[in-house]
């Protein structure tokens, strides 16, 4: 085959390594479009929800539907249990999520409570006392259902001691802890809520816009492999 006034004429080998490249650019690219897809749909939902008024909640209600819903909880704090989710970054600061249980009125169900995020001192070992969370006027806050870390270095190690620092939040390993009343939801306490550690809610950690620039760099290198195996396989006709 002649391009120009250059024969092309490439290997076998040439052609099933490009032919993986870019099928693997590609592929890596489309993944990443769907990614962004997804968060788009699940910000929007979120948003949406952050402008409806508050819903009085109570165990008889289910949790069909529930997720992003903003819910007025009444019951009161155990504050005699803490679960402190490391590996938590907020503006480039290494700090942990805050995770008491509410005990809801007229049930046994408890439903965990993220207070918000606090910075690490000098030391893990070190942990700064945990003010009491209060309930008296209600609880308010943004229902959301934990997502399991994409990898996972076995299961959690829980033990007596409280408070307990766990890597991630696994709702059916901390049932165990409260002899199963622990409903398998989370809420993000309000913003406007009393409390003393930081709460900027977002349902996904990475914005959309970041997958697609992401997507756009895979399918620039499925172009760029082509373009190389092109150049690579051209010969000067004799």
């Amino acid at each position: 085959m002649m391009i120009g006034t250059r024969k092309f004429k490439p290997a076998r080998w040439s052609i099933a390594l490009t032919a993986v490249g870019v099928s693997l650019f590609i592929g890596l690219g489309l993944w990443q479009l769907e990614r962004a897809a997804l968060k788009a749909s699940i910000e929007s939902k979120f948003e949406q929800r952050l402008g409806e008024p508050y819903r009085e909640y109570s165990p008889g209600d289910g949790l069909d539907d529930i997720e992003y819903r903003k819910l007025l909880l009444q019951g009161s704090f155990d504050n005699a249990h803490h679960f402190l989710v490391d590996n938590q970054l907020y503006r480039g600061k290494a700090g942990y999520y805050v995770l008491t249980p509410l005990k809801l009125r007229d049930s046994d169900s408890l439903i965990l409570v993220n207070r918000g995020w606090s910075a690490w001192g000098e030391s893990r070992q070190e942990i700064s006392p945990i003010p009491e969370a209060e309930s008296l006027n209600g609880v308010r806050g943004i229902a959301n259902f934990p997502n399991e870390p994409a990898l996972r270095m076995g299961g959690l190690t829980l033990s007596d001691r409280w408070p307990q620092l766990i890597p991630y939040i696994d709702i059916e390993a901390l049932r165990a802890q409260f002899s199963n009343r622990l409903l398998p939801v989370v809420l993000w306490l309000a913003p406007e809520q009393d409390d003393v550690y930081v709460r900027e809610w977002n349902p996904v950690w990475m914005k959309p816009e970041k997958s697609r620039a992401y997507a756009t760099q895979w399918f620039a290198f499925a172009l760029l492999a082509f373009v190389f195996f092109i150049i690579l396989n051209l010969r000067k006709a004799e």
